[in-house]
């Protein structure tokens, strides 16, 4: 309806009062009769206002509410320990993906409802790390807050797509990435305090972005229960992970691995996910979802770092002194309450990598540190044992040595071949981890016998009781033992001498097919593997099929 409809209406049903009060003799007198007009004028300018009083000046007044707020607040960084200016309000909790056309989002993100002040920018750049010619917008350029590249130009006439090398958001918002010109099709983001600089990639393509003024990270999530704890844990177990097939039971067996430890007595858990949003199984398993960094598709263990930062980052971020960074595979045996109490400020400890004593980590961290460059090198594995407050200087350092790694890794096939003792390609993040610490100053004492992997020899009986977790990854039954014959696999024949191999978190049935039952002689890490998974099945109850989890075994919710 339009402006002048609206007002018609609005006087038509003045007109109506006022002959109903003339009927009941409530009526103006005629001495009255100028007040009245006066009054109904005055009414009809003050309806006016309130209707089409501009977005503008209502964001206005947000922002000097927002800014007496936080009024004497620093204007650094978060601290774990500090909380942040009152969030925005809240955006929409969706579990089912709504692609919304510009139209429907216009309200909130056209250029007359936000103070320019805080606007929230994008900046192009034709170079990568943000040089050369550069070309900044703001939600005033797009058309309801989304900008295709489609078409457009830098400043000197260079087409936009062909020659993007690197970008830059800023402001308080967010920038969703999406890969179509023309339509909505979310597949990452960008955050101002997060990411900063960040070098652009040709795979996934991005042809789309949205800006939105304000950051989810500013707003709890509904369903992480952890922020509305009134007590605070001794120590926090955490982990990053996505939403598929391959990771739904990982999440649930590691949950319940966490429960029968007992390390829900004094720790909580939680799991990361990296998506566009929550999925279903966040609703039993205390789940902060972190919007992935447009490289994670490249390289799926960046969600790790990327995912802390984004946790710190967030008005929900951990309240426990101590956090232990396990990976999803890491289901836990035994408590680590003691390991736990033994960290301090500048001081953790960890299970040693794989490649401890290896002289190839001393000398890449001589080409890429940029601190401390003489420092040892502790080579740690998961898990991490570490004070909040490190963690807080680690996380983004994590993410800094990945990204550099992986993309020095991705172009200099010299460089890669170098570092391949290292596992470089696959391996980055571990790697990452250990520069970030030593670049932070964080020493580590380095703990035995913390984790039992899959392929390490059979834990004896003796010592069981001294493992804190496993790290699964395959399962198998005695030799001889008939019923195995049923769920034989013909992938993994170098590990044959453990026996039959019946299940492998490699094969795509791994989330449909769980051997049961166990019996006698079936290695420790066999054992608990199959246990946790027949078992958090019966507790938790079957994972359901969903668009939340695509249909390829490996394919995460974008």
């Amino acid at each position: 309806m339009s402006d002048k409809s609206l007002i018609q209406k609005w006087m038509r049903e003045k007109r109506r009062q006022r002959r109903g009060k003339k009927r009941k003799g409530g009526g103006c007198s005629i001495a009255a009769q100028g007040a009245c007009a006066c009054i109904i004028g005055i009414s009809l300018v003050s309806f006016i206002a309130m209707t089409y009083l501009p977005s503008r000046m209502r964001a206005k007044t947000w922002e000097k509410h927002k800014g007496e707020k936080s009024a004497g607040s620093s204007s650094g960084g978060s601290s774990p320990n500090r909380r942040p200016p009152p969030p925005l309000p809240p955006s929409n909790l969706n579990l089912v993906p709504q692609v919304k056309n510009a139209e429907a989002d216009s309200v909130g993100t056209s250029s007359s409802a936000i103070d320019t002040s805080v606007l929230t920018s994008l900046t192009f750049y034709t170079e990568k790390e943000c040089q050369g010619v550069a070309h900044k917008i703001t939600v005033a350029d797009t058309m309801a807050g989304v900008y295709d590249f489609c078409g457009k130009k830098f400043p000197n006439n260079m087409d936009l797509a062909a020659n993007l090398k690197s970008w830059k958001a800023e402001g308080p918002g967010e920038i969703e990435l999406h890969l179509d010109c023309g339509r909505d099709n979310y597949w990452a983001s960008l955050f101002p305090d997060v990411d900063g600089c960040t070098n652009f990639w040709t795979w996934p393509m991005t042809q789309r972005v949205r800006i939105r003024p304000k950051s989810y990270l500013s707003t709890p999530q509904p369903l992480y229960p952890h922020a509305r704890n009134s007590t605070v844990a001794e120590y926090h177990i955490v982990y990053s992970g996505e939403s598929s097939r391959y990771m739904g039971y990982q999440a649930q067996a590691n949950y319940y691995g966490f429960l029968v430890s007992n390390n829900d007595h004094f720790g909580r858990w939680t799991r990361i996910m990296s998506a566009g949003q929550v999925d279903d199984l966040a609703q039993q398993f205390p789940t902060f979802y972190a919007k992935r960094h447009p490289f994670s598709r490249r390289y799926g263990p960046l969600n790790k770092a990327d995912g802390i930062v984004k946790w710190y980052a967030s008005v929900d971020r951990p309240k426990s002194e101590v956090i232990v960074l396990i990976d999803p595979d890491n289901w836990m045996t035994q408590s680590v309450r003691d390991i736990a109490q033994r960290v301090r400020r500048g001081q953790g400890l960890a299970q040693a990598a794989w490649y401890s004593g290896s002289s190839l980590l001393t000398k890449l961290w001589k080409i890429v540190c940029k601190e401390r460059c003489n420092e040892q090198v502790y080579a740690t594995a998961v898990p991490y044992f570490i004070h909040r407050d490190d963690l807080a200087v680690v996380g983004p350092l994590w993410k800094m040595y990945t990204l550099m790694l992986k993309e020095r890794a991705e172009i200099d096939q010299a460089f890669s071949a170098q570092y391949r003792g290292l596992q470089i390609d696959w391996g980055a993040e571990m790697l990452g981890w250990n520069f970030a610490c030593t670049h932070a100053g964080i020493r580590f004492t380095v703990l035995p016998r913390v984790q039992a992997r899959d392929v390490d020899a059979p834990v004896s009986k003796r010592v069981e009781g001294e493992i804190r977790m496993i790290h699964m990854g395959r399962a198998w039954m005695p030799k001889g033992y008939e019923p195995a014959e049923r769920w034989r696999h013909t992938e993994g024949k170098e590990w044959s001498y453990r026996g039959v191999q019946v299940w492998c978190k490699c094969n795509d049935t791994a989330d449909k097919i769980y051997p049961w039952p166990v019996p006698e002689g079936t290695d420790f890490q066999s054992r608990i593997t199959l246990e946790y998974l027949k078992k958090s099945q019966e507790k938790f109850g079957k994972i359901p099929d969903s668009h939340l989890r695509p249909r390829n075994y490996h394919e995460p919710l974008a």
